[in-house]
């Protein structure tokens, strides 16, 4: 059943089957498979299927964060007894960009109060440049952020954590014709936080030849979201953000490759590495 959970996770925050097959290693059909004997063991219908699409129905919506929260218990069960982590009673300060705030690091938060009960953590929300910054600075103890397009310091750590592809999203009555029609014909909202995911997405338009129509330019993907559901605009960005976890308010049209993704990476200091609050952090996200 946990294998299944997994994979319901991954096709709910992919939007796809076929994009959770190959995140997870699996045929298509394999995919298919674990989510119908997910759905005969609990008896509930858990998607909608129609000819064209898979869509997460109410019953999987309510059943998504309790799917997660049981994969962060379970998560925790592997984990050797360490009673020097257990009885820690120092303090974490981690640094997230605004996507991992709503994404994989409240499930993070819950394993941590699981596994070190009396330490106590910190969220410093930030910019991924910023919070290099902070790290180098020793403001912060460890940043969950987006891989950088520049070079790190030698006694920092990067350790790699997800790759979120990046979608096309177009407002709900926009017909949808091909990726480059779609981004040439119709304004653009530009996904930037002046770092790596500025630099891979004008690399990409650049390599596909494809001119856009810059109106906007923001750095928030939630923001982003509603200026396309609003009709401003169409926009590629990361598939992550608070958006993804209900009912799709735009078109998402996946890229079908991995030509476009952003790599989710944590980042601590050198000297930190066997500090139990960076051990316990490397734990609750599986690395």
């Amino acid at each position: 059943m946990i294998r299944e959970l997994k994979t319901f996770v991954a096709v709910c925050e992919l939007d796809s089957f076929a994009a959770a097959a190959r995140q997870i290693n699996l045929t298509q059909s394999a995919v298919s498979a674990q989510m119908k004997n997910l759905e005969d063991a609990l008896g509930l219908p858990l998607f909608t299927r129609s000819a064209r699409a898979i869509t997460l129905n109410p019953q999987g919506t309510r059943i998504l964060p309790i799917a997660k929260e049981i994969l962060a218990l379970y998560a925790t069960m592997q984990l050797p007894s360490d009673t020097d982590i257990a009885s820690y009673y120092g303090q974490l300060k981690i640094g997230a960009i605004n996507s991992v705030q709503v994404g994989i690091l409240p499930e993070a938060l819950q394993a941590i109060k699981i596994l070190a009960p009396l330490m106590q953590t910190e969220i410093i929300p930030g910019r991924s440049t910023e919070l290099f910054e902070q790290l180098e600075a020793g403001s912060i103890d460890a940043a969950i952020t987006v891989q950088p397009a520049f070079t790190l310091p030698k006694d920092m750590v990067i350790e790699p954590i997800m790759i979120e592809p990046y979608v096309l999203i177009s407002p709900k009555k926009w017909p949808f014709y091909s990726l480059r029609q779609t981004l040439e014909q119709h304004p653009f909202i530009y996904y930037t936080l002046k770092s790596s995911a500025s630099v891979k997405l004008s690399t990409f338009l650049k390599q596909q030849n494809i001119k856009v129509n810059t109106v906007l330019e923001i750095n928030d993907l939630d923001a982003i979201v509603r200026m396309v559901e609003s009709g401003l605009g169409v926009a590629l960005i990361p598939y992550a953000g608070l958006w993804i976890r209900s009912a799709a308010p735009v078109q998402i049209h996946h890229l079908g490759d991995n030509t476009l993704v952003r790599e989710i990476v944590l980042a601590y200091r050198y000297v930190d590495r066997q500090q139990p609050k960076i051990n316990v952090l490397k734990q609750v996200l599986a690395l």
